[in-house]
């Protein structure tokens, strides 16, 4: 499906699609908003989107600029008010087979110069784009909007270098460090953290030591604001499942193979913060 015809990404960036309104997808149409730009945002349903909007507003609560935030965002259900969007972020569920549903939609939809980034944190973004007639205005932008102080852009194979730099521009007016990484399972960030991630639920699994005592020793002695168990339950039991199969799936090394508990919590739907319940417990 190679395209013939070299098409420029357009460059100024002024509106901002996201597919997805849940923790990730949520977070990056709020930050967007709050920088200025006009979003759309979309979920499968009213009920999700609406949802996923309540929490923006909720977030937003405090800012005193909270009504011209939220006036710049606008929710959706399907994919055709994305064609006037000038960058797409996917941030659905990190499946292969919904990814590339989202991103062979999106094509049919958008202008050929539209750059379409993916927010995974674990698969093949160069997979994504191959689905698509514009394999390189397809990138990876991986972080946690409102959490993480940098992003990583994830530069395929076939990724052009005016893409990567509109992408590297747009992250930096969000406010974040840029780092090009390549496409390779995992990238960095979680090709690093997820082995000791794994680790500490094996840790707490085998008795080795108490949900408090694993999380505190981070705390106190490493100097995170949370421990790993506590991380987990913000990033989600499921997430964490379907990014550490994925890299054992490629790497099929034993660092990353999923602790059976992780599996049994997941079924029990235990997720995490999103579900009220995950190592930790969680009011309303």
């Amino acid at each position: 499906m190679e395209n013939p015809i070299k098409v420029t990404p357009r460059k100024e960036i002024k509106r901002v699609g996201v597919v997805g309104c849940g923790q990730m997808g949520g977070s990056y149409a709020q930050l967007c908003a709050q920088k200025g730009y006009q979003v759309v945002v979309s979920d499968e349903t009213e009920e999700l989107l609406k949802k996923g909007l309540s929490v923006i507003e909720l977030r937003l609560a405090e800012a005193a600029d909270k009504a011209l935030i939220l006036s710049r965002i606008r929710g959706i259900t399907g994919f055709q008010d994305f064609s006037d969007c000038d960058l797409i972020i996917e941030a659905v569920t990190e499946k292969m087979e919904v990814k590339k549903r989202v991103f062979s939609e999106l094509d049919k939809i958008c202008p050929i110069d539209v750059i379409l980034a993916t927010n995974t944190s674990v698969l093949s973004v160069i997979d994504m784009a191959f689905v698509t007639q514009r394999q390189d205005r397809v990138l990876g932008i991986h972080m946690h909007p409102l959490v993480n102080p940098s992003a990583e852009i994830v530069k395929t194979l076939v990724t052009s270098n005016e893409a990567l730099e509109i992408a590297r521009n747009f992250v930096l007016s969000l406010g974040k460090s840029a780092f090009v990484v390549k496409d390779s399972p995992g990238f960095i960030a979680n090709r690093l953290i997820t082995p000791l991630l794994l680790s500490a639920i094996r840790m707490f699994e085998a008795g080795q030591a108490s949900r408090d005592v694993i999380d505190m020793e981070f705390i106190n002695g490493v100097g995170w604001p949370l421990g790993p168990l506590g991380i987990i339950d913000e990033i989600g039991l499921d997430t964490l499942l379907f990014g550490s199969s994925a890299i054992y799936e490629e790497l099929k090394d034993p660092q990353f193979a999923p602790p059976m508990l992780l599996k049994k919590m997941v079924t029990a739907g235990w997720l995490g913060r999103k579900t009220g319940k995950g190592f930790y417990e969680y009011g309303k």
